[in-house]
């Protein structure tokens, strides 16, 4: 049976008169690894710091192990947290082993020296900056300075670790091999961790639980499976993975599908919520349910290939549609002979596979053409 660890009621928070949390209802698992997901400016970084007690609010409640956050000073609460902004937060005078030791330093429990170097050894080797140990921060690269941040985070083994985006200003290649190292270091403490990221990828790859966050509030939480294939809101399908938008209004319904007037025609679609007759909204299809020569779908429709991109597991297609101001993104497993530039195909997908979404996002503030650019 899971224990609560973290538990957020009706958390709101203003900056002078901009709204940035409007009413949070969140509850973290002991052990879990979530991730608050959404873009720039939508809450997320300010949620982390409400929890940390880095950050006042005025309404709602935070909780720490069912204990009233308040209660707590903030030095008592056994949190970590990793910022985005590394640089300004190691030591630029003291070694890398000193950097560390000072996270142990922030601790009540007074450890011996060869328990001490014995933590240092074991979160750098498990870090692979091992080499890295008597250098000072000026002397490390990006890279480096940041695995150095989070060691000295990790080796206190809190209970509850906060990161704040901070593999954001790392180039991809690091990216990928510091969410391998942080995933393994999530399993290794135990802990609950709180990650807050921009990149929905990244947020896909790590997370047991997926929070999908917009203008201060929570559109969705679930598996990263569950919010990938069934989104609740038009924003969150255009945020989270790629999707193909259409501009639709509602021509008839059915039991189980409708009928929908698009740029590119009449479209079978299914309904997330309610549809009526009229009503206007976006269709979003993935690309990867999206097929090319293939009569037997729902929706066909002919197009002329664009550009097409061999990753060697699947072929990235643009086609172009008659109608429409922007191009349809197919992605098909083990298959690169789709065609090449200036070919005509029949593209086709079916209605269970597109998605007309009866609220545009969970605020109500957003339009159709601001998710066209998502």
């Amino acid at each position: 049976m899971s224990t609560e660890t973290i538990r957020v009621e009706s958390l709101s928070k203003r900056f002078s008169r901009e709204r940035v949390l409007d009413g949070i209802d969140l509850t973290v698992d002991e052990g879990e690894f979530c991730v608050v997901v959404g873009p720039s400016g939508c809450g997320k970084s300010t949620l982390l710091k409400c929890i940390a007690g880095l950050e006042e609010f005025e309404d709602g409640d935070v909780y720490l192990r069912t204990r009233p956050a308040a209660e707590l000073p903030v030095e008592e609460r056994d949190i970590g947290f990793v910022f985005q902004e590394f640089e300004e937060t190691l030591f630029p005078h003291k070694t890398v082993a000193e950097n560390v030791a000072f996270g142990l330093e922030q601790q009540a429990t007074d450890y011996d020296d060869a328990e001490v170097e014995g933590r240092i050894d074991d979160m750098l080797e498990l870090l692979s900056i091992e080499e890295t140990r008597d250098s000072r921060p000026s002397e490390l690269s990006g890279g480096q300075q940041q695995r150095v941040e989070v060691a000295r985070q990790f080796v206190r083994e809190c209970d509850i670790m906060l990161l704040d985006d901070p593999l954001a200003d790392l180039d991809y290649k690091l990216q990928k091999r510091m969410e391998l190292e942080i995933r393994r270091l999530h399993e290794r403490l135990g802990s609950t961790f709180i990650y807050v990221t921009h990149n929905q990828e990244q947020a896909l790859t790590l997370a047991d639980t997926l929070v999908v966050m917009n203008r201060g509030v929570i559109e969705q939480v679930g598996s990263p499976a569950d919010v990938y294939s069934n989104p609740e809101t038009a924003f969150v399908g255009r945020f989270v993975g790629d999707s193909n938008p259409f501009v639709a209004t509602v021509e008839s319904t059915g039991d189980d599908e409708l009928d929908v007037d698009t740029d590119v025609g009449t479209m079978r679609a299914t309904a997330v919520g309610d549809a009526g007759v009229g009503d206007e909204s976006l269709v979003l299809v993935r690309p990867e349910a999206i097929t090319i020569d293939d009569e037997r779908r729902d929706n066909t429709y002919t197009g002329t290939i664009v550009g097409t991109t061999y990753t060697g597991e699947e072929t990235e297609t643009s086609v172009a549609i008659d109608g429409l101001d922007r191009t349809v993104q197919v992605v098909q497993a083990d298959r690169a002979d789709v065609g090449e530039e200036g070919d005509d195909v029949l593209v086709g997908w079916d209605a269970d596979d597109a998605r007309f979404f009866d609220r545009l996002s969970e605020d109500e503030e957003e339009t159709i053409e601001e998710l066209l650019e998502v």
